[in-house]
């Protein structure tokens, strides 16, 4: 009797753990988050119906969990704000460094327009888009403290939370998955940069700020690369943008 109630209590406590670390989002039929979020309809969609290479936003509800409290706490760093993090990384490999800031989208759901195919650094990355591969993403959910000018102010703050990965119901280690891979839905080259709101100061490809056009973004940039020119001449350099004659200092001259 005594090894069952010892039993009982160990599963409590993994229990315990796991549900420290598990978000808000729904559960699709795999068993796993339903990550991808529908800015249109201010609502997570029905399916994570992603390719690794089409761009979705990828949400997060912190409602009930640590986080929620904690981001609406003093920050420690003066004229910070809180918010949310996560380290990820996909069966295919990890994907870049500066990909991991979220932005808040309305209330406790936070998010980040991203690309996986576009995302991943490793050398398995192409093996993403072959033909009914599965990108399955793992990670850990954490919070950080920023600034204007400091996109990392505070970093990887567990408010006293041992450190785990968030788990999903299924607990098989992977927060989605994508379906099984088709050609089709590729999405041009997009960074952060390319767009009016910005991703705390980042140009990472693959990544931008929650529910901004990526056609918007890439024709924006594609018009200003038009509208830009370098030559030289008597043996100096200079750039033409927006009409404008610039030496290589960037002073403009006549």
């Amino acid at each position: 009797m005594k090894k069952i109630f010892t039993f009982i209590a160990v599963a409590a406590m993994a229990m315990a753990a796991h549900a420290q670390y598990e978000c808000n989002n729904p559960v699709g039929e795999d068993g796993r988050y339903i990550v991808k979020y529908d800015c249109a309809q201010g609502k997570f969609a029905a399916s994570n119906d992603i390719m690794a290479d089409e761009a979705f936003v990828f949400a997060i509800d912190i409602k009930g969990t640590w986080l929620e409290d904690w981001v609406k706490g003093t920050p420690e760093v003066a004229g910070a704000s809180r918010g949310v993090a996560c380290n990820f990384w996909t069966s295919y490999g990890d994907v870049d460094g500066d990909i991991k800031r979220f932005k808040q989208i309305n209330g406790t759901v936070y998010g980040m327009t991203l690309c996986l195919s576009q995302a991943m650094t490793g050398a398995e990355a192409p093996k993403a888009v072959m033909t009914d591969s599965i990108v399955y993403v793992t990670g850990q959910l954490f919070g950080f403290e920023y600034t204007a000018t400091d996109a990392g102010a505070k970093w990887w703050q567990w408010d006293n939370n041992p450190v785990g990965t968030t788990y999903a119901p299924n607990s098989d280690g992977a927060i989605f998955a994508t379906r099984p891979y088709e050609a089709g839905r590729a999405v041009e080259d997009f960074y952060a940069n390319d767009f009016s709101e910005s991703m705390f100061g980042f140009e990472t490809k693959g990544y931008a700020a929650p529910c901004v056009s990526i056609a918007a973004g890439v024709e924006q940039t594609e018009v200003k690369a038009a509208k830009s020119a370098k030559f030289i001449e008597n043996g100096q350099l200079y750039i033409i943008s927006n009409g404008v004659k610039y030496n290589a200092l960037g002073n403009s001259v006549k």
